[in-house]
């Protein structure tokens, strides 16, 4: 069984070799192991200084492309590289290394596809009160949403089997956290967390200026993505408020009439009834059209998987009769 380590970086010249030293050689379970450094574009000698401290393949991109793009580029190559598992870090050197034989062990034994470092943030000190509560309340919304049971979702500290990485695709540029566990979700794959410590921030985080950027952007990626792997029940439960209301009204005014047959009154009550039922339809039949094309999505979705493992073993066999070198830099 083969072990890819991939670590997405961006100007981590400073850290990067501490994080390559602190990566296991040997695990039980993996007969090889290999790290796979993505350099985002960066302006620093990261691409060098991963080859002399360790990297075995690094991976350049021409631009700064972000870190969903850089993930994805470390997949498609980790992939190349026949992984069977694949563990993401970052080059911060926010996650120890020793915890890597705990991610992977459930993988191995065949009780996950996709396992999660939680960071246990609420018993972290390192952690503000004001963080803890909107890491409390995002991972509730992404529980709730997703019906997983994940206390960590924003962590990148993740482990993730051949099959789950070759379904993977991203469809914002700002992260692969949590729209990774939305797509776990949809297609019912095995998801589980290990405890871990996280080492001291060695600088502040690039991919948000603070801590409403971040709350924006990682609203944005919930709503996305509960509205694109679960359309029917997002637009319904949308659509509630409006026919309680058109309901409710019309209800009350059939009350009088059947009173009063000759009841005129609250006229304006019974066309604001008939406008909240017809938006409320409305939107509900968005709900119906975004299953539809969900499910369009999933057949293509599937296609390309296909697609992907025809291209993947045409790969392995036309390396495997051509010895590889042991490090190399490539561009895209």
């Amino acid at each position: 069984m083969k072990l890819v380590v991939q670590i997405p970086c961006y100007n981590e010249a400073r850290t990067l070799p501490e994080v390559l030293a602190d990566i296991p050689r040997s695990i039980d379970g993996i007969d090889e192991i290999r790290v796979l450094v993505v350099d985002d574009g960066s302006s620093d000698s990261t691409d060098e200084v991963a080859l002399r401290n360790g990297a075995d393949v690094v991976v350049k991109h021409h631009g700064n492309r972000g870190l969903a793009q850089t993930f994805l580029t470390g997949l498609e190559s980790a992939l190349e590289m026949n992984a069977d598992i694949i563990v993401n870090t970052d080059g911060d050197h926010q996650y120890p290394g020793k915890y890597i034989p705990d991610l992977v062990a459930p993988i191995v034994q065949g009780k996950a596809d996709l396992v999660i470092g939680d960071r246990r943030t609420q018993d972290d000190p390192k952690v503000s009160k004001k963080k803890k509560f909107f890491y409390r309340l995002g991972n509730f919304v992404v529980r709730s949403a997703t019906g997983l049971g994940v206390h960590d979702a924003p962590s990148g500290f993740r482990a993730m089997s051949r099959r789950f990485a070759l379904g993977i695709y991203l469809t914002n540029p700002f992260s692969y956290t949590i729209e990774t566990i939305f797509a776990a979700a949809e297609s019912r794959q095995r998801v589980c967390e290990v405890g871990i410590e996280t080492n001291p921030a060695t600088r502040k985080s690039r991919l948000f200026r603070g801590i409403v950027q971040y709350l924006n952007r990682s609203a944005r990626i919930i709503m996305q993505g509960y509205s694109m792997h679960r359309p029917l029940q997002a637009f319904g439960w949308l659509s509630l408020p409006f026919l309680l209301l058109g309901v409710a009204l019309g209800m009350r005014f059939l009350y009088f009439w059947i009173l009063n047959p000759n009841y005129s009154g609250h006229i304006q009550s019974l066309i604001l009834a008939s406008i909240a039922i017809v938006v409320g339809a409305q939107v509900f039949i968005f709900g119906m059209l975004g299953n539809l094309v969900r499910t369009n999505r999933l057949l293509l979705e599937d296609i390309r998987l296909r697609v992907r493992r025809l291209e993947l073993k045409e790969s392995s066999e036309a390396s495997s009769e051509k010895e590889a070198p042991t490090s190399r830099i490539a561009s895209c």
